[in-house]
């Protein structure tokens, strides 16, 4: 079976990353516990504040965590007209939303949430707000109508949309993942806090691809879990899980650690000798595209054209592959051939093909740049290990990369206790997180120590 894509377990995060047909890494996914990223989640929330100056509103999630609502998502619990956020909510007043971006919390910022929570299932989405119940326009009349009559029930609670997946499996399977994901928002508790969300491994398996292409996952412990819960929840990927068994890391066998490197590097090589770099802004990305070396036996006009169009692909390739979204903007070189720029849209064109996410691009403006505007995800792969867009790692990220290796050390069959050393900040962070240090416990059944000092991982 031809793999598509391989899920690599992780103790606080997995991450899968799925392959073309020629079997290299087009997307790259991060799943995270909520207590490393809780966006997605619900949450049980209470106002706090009001910030009339800005019309903002801050809510109390529990958790030690803090969210902030803007006008224009407050909106959406009024009917009539809102001018100011006070004609939305008040302080006090207690709500259900989710998360829906990742913010820099660890500086003291809150998260970005909306009162209007949207749950995306396998086989269904839900939404609160107003009842209904929609059927993907690729779902069979067949299919439709043996499903209408299990979920127009559950649909009298929010919005219900029933997803194309659902046409290859049972109805009662259906069902029962719109149960579950509509009891989500009518909780009874009252309490700030967290109220439903997916764990790493569901995650994974709900991002599973259409096709027929395997799925392999690292390690015999969680391709079984998966297994079993796919057996109960979702039958469509059940006979496409497989186990990695190749040699050495999934992710360093199928080149998806090299391409991440690629990705953080400050240069972007390109065939011809040419190279991008790729920089982030809080308004917008930037990609520079550079000449190099690709002048080198070719005429100017021949190398500036070759050269924009690899620059095409390969920003196609990493705004998918680091999930940039935002607004775009590239610095081709300047070309004067005829009929350059139109051959140059068609490679953008082609080379944004198949995106899962909207992308729209202008033309080549007089200074040569193009604007492309991609909806955002979430975190970018910089943003996730990198922080303030300067090369220092994220602690989290450090953390979490510490724990594969010693992980996968603690595993073999050298004898010894684990020592960690990592700087102050990533030791701090795993202090204020002994489950993980609980988990790595378990898994490798060897004492853990820790030391300060450079990045490394060693048996003692």
């Amino acid at each position: 079976m031809t793999i598509q894509m391989i899920i690599e377990p992780g103790i606080g995060q997995w991450r899968s990353a799925v392959l073309d047909e020629d079997g290299f890494p087009s997307s790259l996914s991060f799943h995270d516990e909520t207590a490393l990223s809780p966006v997605d989640a619900i949450f049980r929330a209470r106002v706090t504040k009001l910030d009339t100056t800005n019309d903002m509103a801050f809510l109390d999630l529990g958790n030690g965590l803090t969210g902030a609502m803007s006008l224009r998502r407050a909106k959406l619990l009024v009917k009539g007209r809102a001018d100011k956020i006070s004609d939305c909510v008040t302080e006090g007043a207690a709500l259900i939303v989710q998360v829906v971006a990742e913010s820099a919390a660890s500086e003291g910022k809150a998260y970005s949430v909306t009162p209007r929570p949207r749950l995306m299932g396998r086989y269904v989405v839900v939404e609160a707000g107003g009842a209904r119940l929609n059927f993907s326009k690729d779902l069979q009349p067949k299919a439709v109508k043996a499903l209408t009559p299990l979920l127009e029930p559950l649909a009298a609670q929010g919005a219900l949309i029933v997803r194309s997946r659902a046409g290859v499996v049972e109805p009662e399977v259906v069902a029962a993942e719109a149960t579950t994901l509509m009891a989500a928002l009518a909780p009874e508790n009252d309490k700030p806090g967290l109220l439903f969300a997916f764990s790493p491994m569901e995650q994974a398996l709900i991002a599973v691809p259409d096709g027929d292409g395997g799925v392999a996952i690292e390690g015999g412990g969680p391709f079984a879990n998966a297994r079993s819960v796919a057996s109960e929840r979702w039958p469509d990927i059940l006979d496409r899980l497989t186990t990695y068994d190749g040699d050495g890391p999934a992710f360093e066998h199928y080149g998806v650690e090299e391409a991440i490197e690629e990705a953080l590097a400050g240069k972007i090589l390109l065939p011809s000798g040419g190279w991008i770099s790729i920089h982030e802004t809080p308004a917008l990305t930037v990609v520079d595209v550079n000449m190099g070396q690709a002048l080198k036996g070719r005429a100017a006009g021949d190398a500036k054209l070759i050269v924009n169009m690899e620059a095409a692909m390969a920003v196609g390739y990493h705004l998918r592959f680091q999930d940039i979204g935002g607004l775009v903007v590239v610095d081709f070189i300047d070309m004067s051939a005829k009929g350059a720029a139109r051959d140059l849209m068609q490679a953008l064109d082609a080379a944004f093909d198949g995106d899962s996410v909207p992308v729209q691009h202008t033309g080549v403006s007089q200074f040569g740049l193009v604007e492309i505007s991609r909806k955002r995800k979430g975190l970018s792969l910089k943003a996730r290990m990198q922080r303030n867009r300067e090369p220092e790692v994220r602690p989290e990220a450090a953390a979490l990369e510490l724990m594969r290796k010693a992980r996968r050390l603690g595993r073999s069959a050298a004898p010894g206790g684990i020592v960690i050393t990592a700087p102050k900040a990533v030791c701090d962070w795993l202090e204020a997180h002994p489950v993980y240090r609980d988990d790595l416990t378990l898994q490798t059944q060897r004492a853990l120590t820790f030391k300060i000092g450079p990045l490394a991982v060693d048996l003692a």
